[in-house]
């Protein structure tokens, strides 16, 4: 390894470059310090692509070495949660395991063993994934836990996988514009801020939309606090002061999106040629302007038309962007004013300099899909106001595809969306779930009602296993806890996420041994698939496994080794993109999809908990649970080094809801609503909106002096969503009240 600037070390101490891996999807590069085999220093990275670190990676020494890892098998020895435990060996720790997925398996079907890990490392989680097929089991999709709406909108947008949407409208050399609509990058994503900040330093005018006044609206030329939830109706303002200044973008919207394509009255579908004549063609059809027919969009010299209403085979058609414009009509700046609480000429002014000072790039945030259980019709209106303004880039896409299905040799998985989870447990539906496995995640402090996972989901679960590095609050819960590995002490692949994480290819090698009877959890999966008859089953190395993932067929990875990441980082090789992955192979604004949902084009809805709506008579505040700077959810709770500065939850409240209530700064409050309840200090703070109250997430119950903020969520499905991607956690649509405790 040849480093690419110089590298202080000490006498005999080894330097590695890894990765940061502490899930918050950026994975920076570092460079880990070791001296006898011991962690002793994290720096950043020599390479100038992935070269970051910040307190919470610079603290990972704390992490690793921390007094409370897990340090050996646990048996519970008492109730779920009453924290009595009898130490086991591992052998008696996987037989256990192994003995209860044959019995459960057998008794209830094998899509009853769940298991769920989080964003960790590719090889981790193809591991995972390869265990649970090999059981025949189903494996929880994590990401509805608040971060599925913005994928649900860029999938209905643009075809795109992941968080690759935003791709889209964030790659350009030079912005004259960046809006920055519910997101932080300047504490949550490094790179992307990196991105932000250098097209700021040459002339690029930053406006971030916000309800609270972040450590990124600082730093900004404009900050609009919009009311949470409310970035859909914000945006379709700023769309009619477009088209009435006849700023739209019609080159583009005619070329790349569906803006052109007729759609049916009768019945809000498509019209296609076979509509039109007798084959049996799903082409998209046009009216040709020139000709006043019907073509075939392709047809050369045609002239399509963008607005009107035609009569094709005695059905009566509209352009898409007929309708679109429709429903941009029913939201002036005035309507957009009174629904955001942003006064109505700023929402024009915000909707023409979008339109003219271009490029105009667009970063998208998770407060964005949070905020309202509609967060994908957020997303889908921003997404929309860039198509109809021609800011979108089709130049600068890092993504890669490996093989994710390299250690899937005994099957495949079940795959179940987390808030599907619930009723499968409560209600068998669609099958029974009567296992749990939770690897390095903590779904029962993390996920929405806290309560009903305690008092109702947990009790119906059979048998419950944690791999973990501490003994969390869904630990404490287990039947089985097993002490897993740290990041430190395995060997992983990172690869893209998009969303602003790096952009390259790293390996994350082994720098320490695993400490005290910890294990990979690939070794920990291994050992559980002997124990349970399956011969020969995970049994190469890392390493190995690794170059199978990357030798995926895909041109992004093609001659890419493990031996080649173990000397530098590598960008995904170049690869030609073309266009959109649509049915239509263009941006649509409009959805055949959601039609039986009303939801076909991006509509503004209200919250479901929102100041507009009854529940707000008695709970009339909007609870936010926003990413902090010194956690990574509930990560680094517990490091000396990051309480000396982070030393509490606090409720953060406006001074006029704080003066209206009778609370001044440091009081203990109650935060209630008809879920559950939390008691915590107050901070107040006149950058959050009036209206809305503020509490970091990641918080376990034993840091509250009383409940947790996870008893107030809630876990509606929006079945719009479920019917393009998966349901989302929509964290802050949720609504409570607070009073001082006196």
């Amino acid at each position: 390894m040849a480093f690419q600037r110089r590298v202080r070390q000490a006498p005999v101490t080894q330097v590695i470059r890894t990765v940061c891996p502490l899930n918050c999807g950026i994975a920076c590069g570092v460079l880990a310090h070791i001296k006898d085999g011991n962690l002793i220093k994290i720096e950043p990275s020599d390479h100038l692509g992935t070269s970051h670190v910040c307190l919470r990676g610079l603290s990972a020494q704390k992490m690793v070495y921390h007094p409370d890892r897990l340090k050996y098998p646990l048996k519970r020895a008492g109730a779920r949660g009453e924290g009595k435990w009898e130490r086991i060996s591992w052998d008696e720790a996987t037989n256990m395991v192994a003995t209860n997925f044959k019995e459960i398996g057998e008794k209830y079907g094998p899509s009853s063993l769940a298991f769920v890990i989080d964003q960790v490392g590719a090889l981790t989680t193809t591991a995972m994934l390869g265990f649970v097929g090999a059981c025949g089991g189903t494996f929880i999709d994590p990401s509805g836990c608040g971060d599925v709406a913005g994928p649900c909108a860029d999938k209905a947008c643009y075809g795109s996988p992941w968080w690759y949407g935003e791709d889209y409208t964030v790659q350009f050399d030079n912005p004259a514009s960046i809006f920055v609509w519910g997101e932080n990058p300047a504490e949550t994503k490094a790179f992307k801020w990196r991105m932000i900040r250098d097209a700021k330093e040459k002339g690029a005018r930053l406006i971030v939309i916000d309800p609270r006044f972040t450590t990124t609206a600082s730093k900004a030329d404009e900050f609009v606090p919009l009311r949470t939830g409310t970035d859909a109706a914000l945006a379709l303002g700023m769309m009619n002061a477009i088209l009435k200044q006849g700023l739209e973008d019609k080159e583009f919207i005619i070329k790349h999106t569906i803006g052109p394509f007729l759609i049916r009255t009768d019945n809000g579908l498509f019209l296609k040629e076979k509509d039109v004549n007798s084959t049996e063609s799903d082409k998209y059809v046009i009216w040709d302007t020139k000709t006043n027919e019907a073509r075939n969009p392709e047809t050369p010299g045609s002239t399509p038309a963008l607005t009107g209403a035609y009569e094709v085979n005695g059905i009566t058609c509209k352009p898409a962007f007929q309708l679109l414009t429709e429903l941009i009509d029913q939201y002036p700046p005035q309507k957009a004013s009174e629904i955001t609480g942003i006064p109505a000429q700023t929402i024009e002014r915000l909707g023409i300099e979008y339109a003219t000072a271009k490029p105009a790039a667009s970063y998208k945030g998770l407060g964005g899909t949070r905020g309202n259980i509609h967060g994908d019709l957020n997303f889908r209106a921003i997404c929309t106001l860039a198509a109809i303004t021609g800011n979108i880039s089709f130049e600068g896409r890092n993504s890669s595809e490996v093989n994710m299905t390299a250690l899937m040799t005994r099957g495949f998985p079940g795959v179940l969306p987390l808030l599907n989870m619930y009723e499968a447990i409560l209600e068998d539906k669609p099958y029974p779930i009567r296992s749990l496995y939770m690897a390095r995640h903590n779904p029962i402090n993390q996920y929405a009602n806290f309560n009903k996972i305690i008092d109702e989901l947990v009790p119906r679960l059979d048998f419950i296993v944690v791999a973990d590095l501490f003994m969390t609050t869904s630990a404490q819960y287990a039947d089985i806890v097993l002490p897993a590995a740290g990041p430190y002490e395995s060997t992983d692949l990172y690869s893209p996420l998009g969303d602003g994480s790096h952009n390259y290819l790293q390996l994350q090698p082994k720098v320490i041994e695993p400490l005290h009877e910890s294990r990979s959890d690939i070794n920990i999966f291994a050992s559980i698939a002997a124990a349970m008859g399956m011969e020969e089953y995970l049994d190469k190395s890392p390493e190995e496994y690794i170059d199978q993932m990357l030798a995926s067929g895909h041109p992004s990875t093609e001659g890419i080794t493990v031996e080649q990441l173990a000397e530098n980082p590598r960008l995904p090789n170049a690869h030609a993109i073309q266009g959109f992955g649509t049915a239509s192979g263009r941006f649509e604004f409009y959805t055949e999809l959601l039609k039986p949902f009303g939801q076909e084009l991006p509509v503004y809805l209200e919250p479901m908990e929102s100041p507009k709506t009854p529940k707000a008579q008695d709970y009339p505040l909007t609870l936010l649970t926003t990413h902090p700077k010194y956690r990574i959810h509930s990560m680094f709770a517990n490091v000396s080094w990051i309480r000396e500065i982070d030393q509490g939850p606090v409720l953060e409240i406006n001074p006029a809801d704080a003066e209206a209530r009778g609370i001044v700064d440091g009081d203990t409050v109650r935060a209630f609503n008809n879920r559950g309840e939390v008691i915590l200090q107050t901070w107040i703070n006149s950058g959050i909106r009036p209206g809305s109250v503020n509490i970091c997430q990641g918080w376990s119950p034993e840091h509250f002096i009383g409940g947790t903020y996870q008893a107030m969520t809630h876990e509606t499905i929006n079945p719009a969503q479920q019917a393009i991607y998966q349901p989302n956690i929509a964290q802050y649509d949720t609504l409570v009240e607070v009073e001082p405790i006196t």
